[in-house]
């Protein structure tokens, strides 16, 4: 499938911790692969290739020269027995007279109950003579642009070569703690699910958190007696699974009790990679923008997106803006600023123009007219486009201001009769004209020549 098989290759049966490790595809690669499914977007492949490569590179190397996950350096933080002095490798720890006192050894020796007491020493834990290994941390994504842009698809296409657990997550039914919805652990679950209930092969997933726009914290204006059930409080949830924290969950799998086992799972290595539309973003960083701009030569509002301005000039001034957004910009948007300090890495998806949709509607492995003309081909009928059919296609979907989402609908209205005439007809071919798309005209068909009788009998 993949050009000399090296996708294939690099990506099958490939874990952190399998017995025979193979390297995961270099970014360059999964870039060109991105490429046979997906058009446009060169930057955000580009960073999705990066984050994904340097990702298990980074649990490699953490596996390997045993950097453990932060729950488990805080946990060994914790279980540090109070009173014990550590100096060296060499020596013995110096317990605590407290410690001492409320031994089982004590009950057993008269002198030390006649002790005087003491206070136990401070606890200190002398610096160590050799440098600790260096972790490496994660760096989460942040996807920005508008709907229809390919954000979900391009997550999607990466889970199919990479064998991985990814969870696609929907945090429009989020909701806090007791309400009804999905609470934020749900995701976690997901990604257990995603790894067949193999709890260390899910932390070292990725979760894809779509729509987390959606999640912004509501604005001022609502009543005292509203409650932002689906707002900052699942960003508070959510917050604490992108820090790193052990969940327990239900692995899918049932016990003997017909009961679903509960694993652990911690989540410190888990990539967690989040995008939304961020409707009306373009208007904060406009605003921030022009305060910069005022009294350096610059008017005011230039920036800004008219009702007057043509879609192309819209766009391209979306797409400008939303290049221009920074953490501060989505603070404003109404992302809680911890949250948006997990995620580092900032990602602007750029708007499709009439040329791009064309393109979206061609060029793809998996095409939406490549997938049409599989429909019609199973019933030995021919499917095709005048160039000005698809062009007036493209322009449709502009105006609908969906993206690429609007170009099926487009295409399954157009093809509704022809759908419903060739199964069991005679007809060989179909032609889909400009003003068919326009419903100015019926899409053309060639009906199969039948021979008569006399003819084939005087063969």
């Amino acid at each position: 499938m993949y050009a000399g098989n090296i996708i294939e290759e690099s990506s099958k049966q490939w874990t952190v911790k399998s017995e025979q490790r193979r390297s995961p595809p270099y970014p360059s690669q999964i870039a060109e692969y991105l490429d046979r499914f997906v058009v446009g977007q060169k930057q955000a492949k580009k960073t999705l290739a990066v984050g994904v490569y340097q990702h298990y590179r980074r649990l490699e190397h953490n596996i390997e020269s045993g950097a453990g996950s932060i729950h488990q350096v805080k946990e060994d933080v914790k279980n540090t027995p109070r009173g014990v002095l550590y100096q060296d490798d060499n020596r013995l720890g110096h317990i605590a007279s407290s410690e001492l006192r409320t031994s089982p050894m004590a009950s057993q020796v008269p002198a030390m109950q006649n002790a005087p007491t003491r206070r136990a020493p401070p606890v200190f834990r002398a610096i160590p003579e050799k440098d600790p290994v260096v972790r490496l941390e994660k760096s989460n994504i942040l996807l920005i642009g508008p709907s229809g842009v390919g954000k979900t698809f391009l997550t999607q296409t990466l889970a199919r070569i990479l064998d991985v657990p990814i969870a696609l997550c929907d945090c429009t039914s989020m909701t806090q703690a007791g309400y009804v919805g999905e609470d934020v652990e749900s995701v976690i679950q997901k990604l257990v699910q995603a790894a067949g209930g193999n709890a260390e092969k899910a932390q070292q997933g990725i979760v894809f958190l779509d729509e987390v726009d959606k999640i912004a914290a509501a604005h001022e204006g609502h009543s005292p007696a509203y409650r932002d059930v689906s707002g900052e409080g699942v960003q508070h949830a959510l917050l604490k699974l992108v820090e790193g924290t052990v969940v327990n969950v239900k692995s899918g799998r049932k016990s003997v009790g017909a009961q679903q086992d509960t694993v652990q799972v911690d989540t410190s290595d888990i990539l967690f990679v989040a995008s939304g539309a961020f409707n009306n973003l373009d208007r904060i960083v406009a605003r921030r923008l022009d305060k910069k701009s005022l009294g350096f030569g610059s008017s005011s509002g230039e920036l800004r997106i008219s009702t007057d301005d043509a879609n192309s000039e819209q766009a391209r001034k979306r797409d400008y803006l939303l290049s221009r957004a920074d953490q501060g910009d989505l603070i404003n948007f109404g992302i809680v600023p911890e949250l948006v300090g997990r995620f580092p890495v900032l990602v602007p998806f750029h708007s499709f123009d009439q040329d791009m949709l064309v393109r979206v509607l061609t060029e793809p492995q998996n095409s939406l007219l490549t997938q049409l003309k599989l429909q019609f081909a199973i019933d030995n009928v021919d499917l095709s486009f005048s160039s000005e059919a698809l062009q007036q296609v493209a322009q449709l979907a502009l105006e609908r201001k969906t993206g690429a989402r609007a170009l099926r609908s487009i295409l399954e209205g157009v093809l509704l009769d022809a759908k419903f005439t060739v199964p069991g007809s005679d007809i060989e071919s179909i032609h889909v004209t400009r003003e068919a798309v326009l419903g100015e005209a019926e899409v053309e068909y060639t009906r199969r020549v039948v021979e008569s009788k006399q003819a084939v009998s005087a063969m």
